[in-house]
């Protein structure tokens, strides 16, 4: 017989995932509009979710908790995009990489708002910074971990400083897109995809991916 406490405990944690998922949509809808996430107040959040602002604090702590949780949501979609290279990556096809930054250019625009604000918050909340540093830390142990398997099986060439060049091109993939976003114009991202990508390829291979 199915344990009663474990099904209550995974229905909360469900209810709490809708809850996070709602209030992405809602951030990124009302920033999309031009609001700033410190003009928008718990009441008009709350209201815009569906929810009352009692459940808002059963669920988070103040703003800069909902903001903390949101950036995780948004991240990520953005490691699930890379994750599409990172799966085939011992194909060494370049085609695999280009669509895969792409990937992760579309999932930083639907969330550049929000990603935006995450950055700008880092700056004088310890609490966001520490947030963003640890999902930025995480992304780079995954790109780490396929640089020495890659490695180890002989598909990406060796030796590399492993961490250090893990830690420059998650960053320099995140920069880029960044700013990619702020200034040009839609046009120009597929040519940005493909300088991540002849960069990236040219760091773990030595050769060209137009090769």
């Amino acid at each position: 017989m199915p344990s009663i406490t474990r099904g209550s405990q995974s229905s909360r944690r469900q209810r709490r995932e809708e809850i996070e998922r709602e209030m992405l949509s809602t951030t990124d809808r009302l920033m999309g509009m031009g609001y700033t996430f410190t003009e928008l107040s718990v009441e008009r959040l709350a209201t815009e979710a569906g929810i009352s602002r009692a459940k808002f604090y059963a669920y988070f702590e103040d703003k800069s908790h909902l903001l903390r949780l949101l950036a995780r949501h948004a991240f990520a979609e953005l490691s699930e995009a890379a994750s599409q290279w990172w799966s085939t990556a011992a194909r060494k096809e370049p085609a695999d990489l280009r669509n895969a930054m792409r990937a992760i250019i579309a999932a930083y625009e639907a969330h550049r708002a929000l990603i935006a604000a995450v950055i700008e918050m880092a700056e004088y909340d310890t609490e966001v910074n520490e947030a963003y540093q640890s999902i930025m830390e995480s992304i780079v142990d995954s790109v780490e971990t396929l640089i020495v398997e890659g490695e180890s099986a002989g598909w990406i060439r060796s030796p590399l400083a492993s961490r250090d060049t893990a830690s420059a091109l998650t960053w320099m993939v995140e920069r880029t897109v960044h700013q990619a976003l702020r200034s040009s114009p839609a046009q120009d991202l597929d040519e940005v995809a493909d300088c991540m990508t002849e960069i990236v390829w040219r760091t773990l291979y030595l050769e060209s991916a137009g090769s």
